[in-house]
């Protein structure tokens, strides 16, 4: 990954932390407009929601090489998305990502 990207997604992480938040129908429309970086780096916080896995392990589940994987959430990092590492160097979101249980009302 070029210095550009990097930089482009420390810039972005804020707003990455938000799309991940979003109501699913509103992420299914929002998605086709971002280009394939911030994708692979939504891909890659879905990925380790709730779950402590090693840059190789998620870029199996993601289909992305392991020193990228290891760029993206240091620059995710960077841009102040939080992550817990544990000992073994795996890393987590901290909270597990966004309860999607939603409440119908009638």
């Amino acid at each position: 990954m070029d210095t550009a990207t990097v930089n482009r997604l420390t810039k972005l992480a804020p707003k990455i932390q938000q799309f991940i938040a979003l109501h699913p129908d509103e992420q299914a429309w929002l998605y086709p407009l971002l280009g394939r970086a911030e994708k692979r780096a939504i891909a890659i916080v879905e990925c380790i929601q709730g779950n402590y896995l090693s840059y190789k392990e998620i870029g199996e589940q993601t289909d992305t090489h392991p020193n990228t994987v290891k760029q993206t959430l240091y620059a995710l990092s960077n841009g102040g998305i939080n992550f817990r590492v544990d000992s073994s160097n795996k890393w987590m979101t901290p909270q597990g990502g966004r309860n999607r249980k939603l409440t119908r009302i009638e």
